[in-house]
């Protein structure tokens, strides 16, 4: 059986600012990324973006814009390999609130200028906005359905 993580994170750009989030997992208390996690049994990637964007910072995704690309890397905590699909997404007006997610230490739009200057839990942020800058978006509409026959029944 494979043995993988497969996340969602939200690139979401509002007058040139990024919806950033910290983090306050002791792993990486502190630092900042863009919202996002794993994608749970039974959602799709698209699912689990509008999902996480919520729980992390209490606004809801108007639209998902597109994939902007997968970055792929290793795990922290066990080393397995994982995929991370990166979207653009547009967000409700108003202002986040990181109540919802006890993980969270904190979210707001912050500057592109100064997300460098930001301690980043590692470098999807910067991987995200240059995908963004090269354009060339997969629309969400695009994504299909599997279901392979080997998870249909019994593992």
């Amino acid at each position: 059986m494979a043995e993988f993580y497969v996340a969602a994170d939200g690139l979401v750009e509002r007058n040139g600012k990024y919806l950033m989030i910290q983090e306050g997992k002791e792993r990486c208390r502190e630092t900042w990324n863009i919202p996002g996690g794993a994608v749970e049994h039974g959602e799709t990637p698209v699912e689990a973006v509008k999902r996480e964007v919520w729980e992390e910072t209490g606004l809801e995704v108007e639209e998902v814009e597109g994939l902007l690309g997968v970055v792929e890397g290793n795990s922290t905590l066990d080393g397995h390999p994982i995929f991370v699909f990166v979207f653009s997404c547009k967000v409700e007006d108003g202002e986040p609130d990181p109540e919802f997610d006890e993980e969270i230490m904190d979210s707001e739009f912050v500057p592109e200028k100064e997300i460098e200057e930001k301690s980043l839990r590692n470098d999807i942020v910067l991987k995200a906005l240059e995908m963004r800058e090269k354009g060339g978006e997969m629309d969400p509409e695009n994504f299909s359905g599997y279901s392979h026959p080997y998870l249909d029944g019994d593992l």
